[in-house]
């Protein structure tokens, strides 16, 4: 019958024939490890499908995709840098190698650190030409402030030459209207030398009629009784 107990229970039979759980763990570290002791149905009711290395091959489609919409300008620098990244997993593998023989510890290169290697190459390229492109910005405003001062200084320096024209021709003039004065001033000094000459015989002439003045009024004053006693 179609009732809501048999639909469940239909329901969950299906899920339990069909439903397939995939999850994926990073075996580095400890967590894995101690993870599947304390659950084991991890270990005991699943199938584990170990990821063996990636061929290079495959490493070069992965770079070639993640890169695709990055722009490393022309095509020989996209493809020198698509190689570089299985090159450089490569090494690290090897290194891993050396690194295990001699100091007997595992250093795990998995598929999620080739992608961390594209992710953090993608971050610093971003960071790197967010700096430059400061740096141009910065620069060409700096540049343009040289330029705009420059031409400033340009105005200045010809208004100064125009002035320094200007300067030159006054004190020309001003040495032609000096050495003028300098004549005049001397035939000021003559005529006044003449003057002061004049003006001392004036006032030896002023003396002597000063001096004649007071001997007529006194032969004058001595003359007077005379003429009232003729009177």
């Amino acid at each position: 019958m179609d009732t809501n107990e048999n639909c469940w229970s239909v329901f969950i039979s299906k899920v339990k024939e069909n439903l397939h759980v995939v999850f994926t763990a990073s075996p580095v570290g400890d967590n894995f490890r101690v993870r599947s002791q304390r659950f084991l149905a991890t270990v005991n009711s699943t199938v584990i499908d170990w990821f063996q290395p990636w061929p290079e091959a495959s490493l070069h489609s992965v770079a070639q995709r993640f890169l695709k919409d990055v722009d490393l300008g022309s095509a020989e620098v996209r493809a020198g840098v698509i190689e570089f990244m299985p090159h450089s997993f490569a090494l690290v593998n090897k290194a891993s190698k050396r690194f295990l023989e001699t100091e007997r510890r595992y250093n795990y290169t998995t598929p999620k650190t080739f992608l961390e290697l594209i992710k953090l190459y993608k971050n610093v390229l971003s960071k790197k030409r967010n700096a430059t492109t400061h740096n141009i910005e910065r620069l060409e405003t700096g540049l343009t402030k040289l330029h705009k001062t420059q031409k400033d200084v340009d105005v200045l320096v010809e208004a100064a030459q125009r002035m320094a024209i200007e300067v030159q021709e006054k004190v020309i003039g001003a040495d032609a209207f000096a050495e003028k004065v300098g004549l005049e001033k001397a035939k000021v000094n003559a005529e006044n030398e003449a003057a002061l000459i004049e003006k001392a015989k004036c006032e030896q002439i002023s003396l002597e009629v000063t001096e004649k003045q007071t001997s007529c009024e006194r032969d004058l004053a001595a003359a007077e009784p005379l003429v009232q006693q003729v009177r």
